[in-house]
């Protein structure tokens, strides 16, 4: 074989080679469909047929191994793991460590997984792109919902020094995004300089909207003050008139007008009044005849008689010394 033999071959396998590279990178990373295929195909579908969770970290955008859980109740505590890579797939052996202290929270079947990878990372990508958050990697974790038999899948988006940007809970079912948060580490961060965390879920803040054109604080909505709106004065609220409700709930006409509104307004102290004692009236003098000038005294009132002594009985033998005799006996 001569020299210009050789440089052709080498030319060949060199140009075979970068040809084939894009392909084997390509398929270093896989869904998590391809994941549960490979392990089917290994060890058997009975493998697979009921999963507690599945794992995966760094995909970039998909990730290159997944670890899966799955039910066994061969196994002494339930649970067999297997692994699926770089297109082949392992036994992992008996789980010892989740039952009974970490139960899994339920187990779903190959065929509720609606949504792949794939399409759980396209949804957490046009999430981001919306809250104009930047991130270089995710990792993956697929369970069913908490009580429920849906899978749900929760990515988070790191940056490129492993930080945690985002977190996504997805629908494995339907595509519905149930719940995001996100961690804002920039200059949109608070100004106490802790990162600014903005949840879905949570009660005051669940339509925060981050300022994402200028710098400083974040826009987000007003958090009502003690009393009222921040800005505005509290305003106190009036009794509301009683009404009757039946056991459904729902108001009962009676009939019975409805009390009027309690006034505000504080009633005075009632202040207690000595009782005043009656006036004798005052004693008129009879009038005087205007022939004589002497006072008529048929006119004037009677005299009060005196009272009468009590009279008290004598406590002697002999009687009373007033007694009038009995007559005398005729003999």
């Amino acid at each position: 074989m001569n020299r210009q033999t050789l440089l052709s071959s080498a030319a060949f396998s060199a140009i075979f080679f970068a040809a084939t590279l894009p392909s084997n990178a390509q398929r270093a990373n896989m869904s998590a469909r391809e994941a549960i295929g490979l392990v089917s195909t290994q060890f058997g579908p009975n493998s697979i047929q009921w999963i507690a969770e599945m794992r995966a970290q760094g995909g970039i955008p998909q990730p290159s191994d997944w670890q899966i859980l799955t039910y066994d109740e061969r196994a002494p505590r339930l649970l067999y793991r297997f692994w699926a890579g770089g297109g082949r797939a392992g036994d992992g052996g008996l789980d010892e460590l989740r039952y009974p202290d970490d139960v899994p929270i339920g187990y779903f079947n190959v065929n509720q997984i609606g949504v792949d990878s794939v399409a759980a990372f396209t949804i957490a990508e046009g999430e981001a792109r919306r809250a104009q958050m930047a991130f270089d990697s995710c990792d993956y974790l697929l369970r069913v919902r908490e009580y429920s038999s849906e899978p749900v899948w929760r990515l988070e988006l790191l940056d490129s020094a492993r930080n945690l940007a985002g977190k996504l809970y997805i629908s494995a079912a339907t595509g519905e995004v149930l719940r995001t948060v996100w961690v804002y580490r920039d200059r949109r961060a608070r100004p106490d300089g802790l990162p600014l965390i903005v949840d879905s879920f949570a009660p005051t803040r669940g339509s925060a909207t981050p300022s994402l054109t200028g710098t400083g604080n974040p826009t987000l909505d007003p958090v009502p003050a003690q009393g009222g709106i921040a800005g505005m004065a509290p305003q106190q609220s009036q009794p509301q008139p009683y009404a009757p409700v039946s056991p459904s709930g729902r108001p009962v006409d009676d009939g019975i007008p409805a009390p009027p509104p309690m006034s505000n307004t504080p009633i005075a102290p009632v202040v207690p009044v000595a009782p005043v004692a009656p006036v004798a009236p005052a004693p008129v003098a009879p009038p005087i005849s205007s022939n004589t000038g002497i006072r008529d005294m048929r006119d004037d009132p009677p005299a009060a008689a005196a009272p009468k002594p009590p009279i008290t009985p004598s406590t002697s033998s002999g009687g009373n010394s007033e007694r009038i005799p009995p007559p005398p006996i005729p003999r």
